[in-house]
């Protein structure tokens, strides 16, 4: 891998000043220059309104996509700077995605979903792991079924199974719940919050929810590509109030 500079550090995810920009005959600026600290073993949320960068500032944190401008630390590995199979690799070993329409391949069984990076990455299963993992995520007993035969929620879980197989560093989110009713994502959030506790972990939600929001620790809020505000421990009323909020 390319050699990075690694920082000791209490911060898991840094981001320095992003701005993302994409072309066109009208550019559409998604960041406008956001910089942001995100603590080891925290549980944030990133609310705003669609359109508001949420999603693009998940992908730039998560070295799924590249910023403009700006820097993306994580663990103290600056991925802005890292070769495209380095960045792939460093992903596969220190972070976890949970994408909202789950991405399980559907001639696979759950079992072969959740274990795909290890595959990927030609890394043993951990059956110990494994097993306390799909205990915890109340999954174990869905595992010979293919993603069809699975409820929403059921699916979710797996793929959130698949995101921590890995044991990653930190987990970023898209609108894990955006699919699931409000019982359900609620559940859904409760077990990402779970893990990151027992872990050690950094998780990363991006929500429209704000009930969802108003379980994370911290929550920041996005407006016009630029952060406005942050949250702490708020109320869902608290972070409904912020939505629809006019001006800063």
């Amino acid at each position: 891998m390319a050699t990075t500079t690694t920082e000791v550090t209490a911060t898991a995810v840094r981001l320095v000043d992003i701005h993302k920009t994409y072309p066109g005959r009208e550019p559409v600026h998604a960041l406008r220059g956001v910089s942001l600290e995100l603590a080891a073993g925290s549980v944030t949320a990133v609310v705003g309104q669609s359109g508001s960068g949420k999603s693009t500032l998940l992908n730039c944190a998560a070295g799924l996509d590249t910023p403009s401008r700006g820097a993306v630390v994580v663990g103290g590995h600056e991925l802005t700077v890292l070769r495209p199979d380095d960045l792939t690799r460093f992903r596969r070993e220190h972070v976890g995605f949970v994408f909202q329409a789950y991405n399980l391949i559907g001639h696979l069984t759950a079992r072969e979903n959740v274990r795909l990076p290890l595959a990927l990455a030609g890394r043993a299963v951990d059956l110990v792991w494994e097993s306390a993992l799909l205990e915890l995520l109340g999954v174990a007993d869905l595992m010979d079924r293919l993603p069809g035969e699975l409820s929403g929620g059921q699916a979710q879980r797996v793929a959130i199974a698949r995101a921590l197989i890995t044991r990653p560093a930190v987990v970023f989110a898209d609108e894990p719940t955006g699919a699931l009713d409000s019982r359900t994502g609620a559940a859904v959030l409760d077990v990402l919050s779970e893990t990151a506790r027992r872990l050690g972990q950094t998780v990363v939600v991006v929500t429209h929810d704000a009930t969802v929001a108003a379980a994370a620790e911290r929550v920041v809020v996005l407006a016009d590509g630029l952060v406005v505000d942050h949250l702490e421990r708020p109320t869902a009323e608290q972070v409904t109030a912020r939505l629809l909020a006019k001006g800063r």
